[in-house]
């Protein structure tokens, strides 16, 4: 399949901004490189002898966002688009856009060198289709390939949710997971115990590819998918809901959640960067929510909060 793929260089600062750009777009994936998170690897000790110092000076400071979109993209009017939409969000410097044709039989096998089973919290184990493992038997396994859409599990933010998703599932659980990309939140809720989960996510792409993995994992009897926003969701009563998106789209559907929670409910928001950990706790707060829980892994930050006391 034939893509158009945007690369820019930004400072980590706009990385929520130009992702948020990114989305209104149209994107059918994105691929977030940032230079932290190779330093972090490189420098544990069991990587000391490759963790040269002119390659960890190579890796410069910016984060590289890579988005894709489909083929049918004119590239001028998806460059004047982008470059409007930086200017109107006031980014400096002014990123540098790259777009160039992609086919994915380029890079499909390539994620067959790096991307390795691993553990994304203490009862779950993600592993790609082509390796082979016996896991403990107090473990779960989710098998979940590297795709186009949102979420593998490496990212900080998908792995905020699901350390808490592990500690807040205990069986019989309703979830809704809104913003569902691969559909791994859901798939890990319904492998953890929960008896019934609704994913959601605007993307069509993002549908597709989450029920090929509920399929492949075995918990489409169990998992739902939604194509479209809360919007479309009948208002249930869930007793887990799960939001990792980015911050504005989160500040937007927090006053929406009342019809859809119980007394008890537990609300997990992640896809936080730090610096606007203030302006989720203030509107939490301001809607008489309760913060549980706060967790930080780099520049992200995962809130856990409960409608009752």
């Amino acid at each position: 399949m034939n893509w158009l793929e945007v690369t820019v260089s930004i400072k980590p600062k706009w990385q929520d901004i130009v992702s948020q750009i990114f989305i209104e777009l149209g994107i059918q994936g994105i691929e977030i490189v940032d230079p932290e998170d190779f330093r972090k690897i490189l420098q544990e000790a069991k990587y000391s002898d490759y963790a040269e110092d002119d390659f960890l000076c190579d890796l410069g400071k910016n984060i590289i966002i890579r988005a894709y979109f489909s083929a049918d993209n004119d590239s001028h009017s998806l460059r004047k688009k982008l470059n409007e939409a930086f200017e109107r969000y006031s980014l400096t410097p002014l990123p540098h856009i790259e777009i160039r044709s992609r086919d994915d039989s380029e890079w499909k096998d390539n994620w067959k060198k790096y991307y390795k089973t691993f553990s994304i919290s203490k009862r779950v184990i993600i592993k790609p289709s082509w390796e082979d493992i016996k896991p403990p038997a107090d473990k779960v396994i989710i098998e979940l390939d590297p795709g186009m859409a949102f979420g593998t599990g490496t990212h900080e933010t998908t792995r905020l949710c699901a350390v808490m998703l592990d500690e807040i599932i205990k069986g019989g659980e309703k979830v809704l997971d809104l913003g569902c990309g691969t559909g791994i939140l859901g798939i890990i809720a319904a492998k953890l115990g929960a008896f019934n989960v609704t994913c959601a996510d605007i993307d069509e792409s993002a549908c597709k590819t989450a029920a090929e993995n509920i399929r492949n994992n075995k918990v489409d009897s169990k998992v739902t998918i939604v194509h479209g926003s809360l919007n479309d969701i009948k208002p249930e009563r869930y007793d887990i809901i799960v939001i990792n998106i980015i911050t504005d789209v989160i500040l937007s559907l927090l006053p929406l959640l009342d019809t859809y929670c119980t007394n008890e409910t537990n609300i997990v928001l992640s896809g936080i960067i730090r610096d606007r950990k203030s302006d989720i706790t203030g509107a939490v707060t301001k809607l008489g929510y309760h913060i549980k829980q706060e967790l930080f892994d780099g520049e992200w930050m995962a809130v856990r909060i409960c409608t009752g006391s």
